[in-house]
């Protein structure tokens, strides 16, 4: 039984440097340099590669290297009998967490507008602004939403969430209704997974129902986002600005007009990064789990699409 490495991202010898010293028996394959396909019956992915997962004939389960899944569900060659699971870990809820505190204090506090006046060699004092003045609104309430927005509730920030299926957060308002959600947000933080229902649910229908002056914080994927509505409901001066993490092609391409716009900040990717040294434990426990005919821990739920 082998373990096959999916991945398109750089690091893939500290996932098997780290798998192999947690098993040192385990057959590592790094794909597309596989041996013999009928060994591998689990496979650790991180890419959106055309690989034909039915050639795998002994392949029992596909595990995501991040939270995410939709990397895995775009590929139509897996079956319906091979599991996939995604990662969870406390390590991307912290880091998760500092990137959304750090980027919500910088709005408070009109940092962002002050590096723009700072490149014009502008000194402006702009109004004073509290953590009281502003209701964050959290797209998705999953493992990292459901905690994220806790925090930022008892940190004293008014918070309320969606979700497609209602959840209860103590001291927090939940809502299932998109536009109830919507009314009175003045930072809108996604964190939805994606799916067919949700790709594309950043428009210009949905801006316009947020309140004037509200900031847009994409954390979850790029296809959530329609861009050229953003970039136009932006230019309209009812949204005040946007930090982008995730988009739907990345690296994002230079001549994107992302890049260059004066109200957006751009990250790439980088809010909440899979640390091997803190998830192999947890992808070798499956490979053994499946190894033994077990059901591994973690499962998503393809009909959901998380």
């Amino acid at each position: 039984m082998g373990l096959l490495i999916v991945t398109k991202e750089k690091g893939i010898e500290t996932w098997v440097d780290n798998l192999k010293q947690l098993d040192s028996n385990i057959e590592i394959e790094v794909y597309p340099n596989v041996k013999n396909k009928d060994k591998i019956t689990f496979a650790l992915v991180w890419s959106k590669l055309d690989i034909d997962f039915a050639e795998f004939k002994n392949l029992k389960c596909i595990a995501s290297m991040g939270a995410g899944v939709d990397h895995i569900l775009s590929n139509d060659t897996i079956s319906k009998d091979v599991y996939i699971t995604k990662v969870v870990d406390e390590k991307l809820v912290s880091s998760m967490w500092e990137y959304l505190l750090c980027t919500v204090l910088n709005i408070v506090t009109n940092h962002y507008k002050y590096i723009s006046l700072q490149k014009e060699s502008k000194w402006e004092q702009l109004t004073l602004n509290s953590i009281e003045d502003y209701t964050i609104g959290f797209m998705g309430l999953g493992q990292l939403g459901g905690e994220i927005s806790n925090r930022f509730n008892k940190f004293g920030f008014s918070v309320k969430g969606f979700s497609n299926s209602k959840k209860q957060i103590q001291d927090m308002e939940t809502f299932t209704n998109l536009d109830e959600f919507l009314d009175g947000v003045d930072i809108l933080i996604n964190l939805l997974p994606l799916t067919k229902d949700t790709k594309g649910i950043l428009n210009k229908n949905l801006f316009y129902k947020l309140n004037k002056n509200a900031y847009i914080i994409n954390v979850g994927r790029g296809s959530h986002l329609v861009e050229d509505d953003l970039l136009e409901v932006l230019d309209s001066k009812h949204l005040n600005g946007a930090i982008l993490d995730v988009f739907e092609k990345e690296p994002l391409p230079k001549e994107s007009l992302l890049w260059t716009h004066p109200n957006i900040i751009v990250t790439p990717h980088s809010a909440s990064l899979t640390d091997p040294n803190s998830v192999s434990m947890q992808i070798i426990e499956n490979f053994k789990r499946v190894s033994k005919n077990l059901i591994p821990y973690n499962i998503i739920d393809r009909n959901k699409g998380y």
